[in-house]
């Protein structure tokens, strides 16, 4: 015992030296390749590939996050169910990782073995491999109660030899240089040697007093575990040019001044070839930004929609916050693939959920305005229409006609060169939005593209969208009429993924709302499936792996909650968020007001 843990120590700062040697001779280089780096380019370019670049486009996912994660993710909530929440510590662990090594070697860049892009020093991936398979056997471990400490030998085996192999998949894939790769798996070993010691110390604690501190819900510092979440994508996005990030902002940007310039924005294009899609309205609403440097504009958006963020776990989440505190809440909504895209290209759709959850989850105040603004910007939250007509909320089913009616107004005529080819041309060209079969596109119509022939599919999709309409619109006026509203709004926000003719990933943000009637009905194991669910970008690893039914999983889980959501959570009763914060996620008795 004695020798091992001296090896450990030692075994770690040798491996820290080597990372910081070789960091700083390809840093004192520019990031030129060394004389190995070449040479193994050069033997590997001498090889036919053609039979092998299949293999190692599927081995090279193993250090990829829709992999890692789900694995992971899976693992520790078998052992929650029977333990406590800090079994999710490993993916913690993770995801720390990651953001660590990213930000050590974000600056030394260079060019790729192909000279057709910029590469990274050291390889992600390969770190990534060591650190979460090697967390992956630990909890293995864990879980058939065996101590690691006997077994560690096997963890740094697999961990070693996945990072092995994932670095070699860069490499012939002619991602990264040799030595990005060889930077990887020592890095990674360093994180999990670091991520173990710290684990096996929380782990030495009894499972039965363990209780969530309170500095986790209440203390100031807890708000560095959200910040931790958004450096990555922040990071990434510092990273690239300011006219190479957030695209999608790019468009409001462009279609702003377009606007203020008098110009028709259903002509305008950015430099990817992006045209606006919006009503008249969302392009009014923007303007102002088009005004501002475009640095300072998408540092202010990115600020806001991390403000929206915020804003949004209290009101939407209320339930999960009064469990885990709004920290924590906030962290796990950071980590959602919809707002990863959402970061990531500038996206405008967590506003829109945050004005419908003021206007609808909150019974008090001015009836209509939030979804009102909210369709008048996007016509996504109009199926929540339905729904308040057969429910009878007439006071607030007219003011938010008024408000939709006076703001669609208000954009057609200050407007007036883009009113007619909004109303005549682009808003029925779905074309405009790219290609609808790419596995981005959650909605069933998407789906059903990937499916069958484009003409049967679009046949299929519209009677599928009306049944599902009129069947949603039903589901939720049970909801609303047993006092659960959360449940009503929960099962509309996954019919407007459904039924919308393209939901791309950043569109299943609305998703969140579910979330909160699970948790309000004491659903923790289906809120944790469902959590995994939005964490995971199912899209991608289908596509990479070929699974079509992997490839659906977040668009077929919206179509599943339009059916279960009002029957997992009849127990409920009533759950409003004006109610004043309780401890524990105990349902209020709050009547819904009439015509609310």
């Amino acid at each position: 015992m004695f020798r091992s843990q001296l090896l450990r120590p030692a075994a770690v700062g040798l491996a820290i030296a080597w990372a910081a040697g070789l960091t700083a001779y390809v840093a004192a280089r520019n990031g030129a390749p060394l004389d190995a780096d070449v040479a193994v380019r050069d033997l590997v370019m001498a090889q036919d590939r053609s039979g092998g670049v299949r293999v190692a486009l599927w081995l090279t996912q193993l250090g990829a996050g829709p992999v890692l994660y789900p694995v992971l993710l899976a693992l520790c909530a078998i052992a929650a169910v029977k333990r406590s929440p800090r079994e999710f510590l490993p993916v913690l662990a993770l995801a720390a990782g990651q953001v660590l090594e990213l930000v050590l070697f974000a600056t030394v860049r260079r060019p790729g073995p192909e000279y057709t892009l910029e590469t990274t020093f050291s390889s992600g991936r390969s770190a990534a491999a060591v650190l979460g398979w090697g967390l992956v056997v630990w909890q293995l471990l864990r879980l058939r109660k065996t101590l690691w400490d006997r077994h560690s030998g096997a963890i740094w085996v697999v961990a070693l030899t996945m990072g092995a192999l994932v670095g070699a998949t860069r490499v012939y894939l002619g991602m990264h240089w040799l030595s990005d790769a060889v930077a990887g798996v020592i890095v990674g070993a360093v994180l999990l040697a670091t991520a173990l010691t710290a684990l096996s110390s929380v782990d030495g604690l009894p499972t039965r007093t363990w209780r969530m501190p309170p500095w986790l819900k209440a203390s100031p510092w807890a708000w560095t575990i959200p910040a931790a979440a958004a450096a990555l994508p922040i990071g990434l996005l510092l990273a690239s040019a300011p006219d190479q990030r957030l695209k999608d902002f790019l468009v409001y940007h462009g279609a702003g001044g377009e606007a203020g310039d008098g110009l028709n924005l259903y002509a305008f294009r950015t430099i990817f070839d992006m045209p606006f899609t919006y009503p008249p309205f969302a392009a009014l609403v923007m303007e102002p930004l088009s005004r501002m440097p475009l640095g300072l504009a998408q540092a202010l958006w990115t600020l806001a929609t991390l403000a929206a963020v915020v804003a949004l776990a209290p009101v939407a989440l209320r339930p999960v916050v009064d469990r885990i505190g709004l920290p924590l809440t906030v962290t796990a909504i950071l980590l959602s693939s919809p707002m990863r895209s959402h970061l990531r290209f500038g996206q405008v759709g967590v506003f829109l959920v945050l004005l419908v959850a003021l206007d609808l989850v909150q019974r008090r105040g001015p009836r209509g305005w939030g979804l009102g603004l909210a369709i008048a910007v996007k016509l996504t939250p109009a199926v929540y229409l339905p729904w308040l007509f057969v429910s009878r909320k007439w006071k607030r089913f007219g003011g938010t006609m008024a408000w939709v009616a006076g703001s669609t107004v208000v954009g057609l005529v200050l407007l007036w060169p883009s009113a007619g080819d909004y109303l005549f041309r682009s808003s029925r060209d779905t074309t405009r939005f790219g290609a609808n079969d790419i596995p981005g596109n959650q909605s069933v119509r998407g789906m059903l593209l990937r499916a069958v022939a484009p003409h049967t599919a679009e046949k299929v999709w519209l009677v599928l969208a009306v049944l599902l309409v009129a069947f949603g619109t039903y589901q939720a006026w049970r909801c609303e009429r047993n006092g659960n509203r959360l449940a009503a709004l929960g099962v509309l926000a996954a019919l407007s993924v459904a039924v919308s003719p393209i939901s791309w990933v950043h569109h299943l943000v609305w998703l969140v709302l579910p979330i909160a009637a699970l948790a309000a009905a004491g659903r923790w194991k289906l809120v944790t499936a469902w959590f995994v669910v939005l964490v995971v970008s199912f899209p991608s690893l289908g596509n990479a792996l070929g699974w079509g039914l992997l490839t659906n999983v977040q668009g077929l889980t919206a179509v599943a909650a339009v059916f279960l959501l009002p029957y997992l959570t009849r127990a409920d009763g009533r759950y409003d968020a004006s109610c004043s914060p309780r401890p524990e996620p105990r349902p209020c008795t709050t009547q819904p007001a009439s015509g609310s």
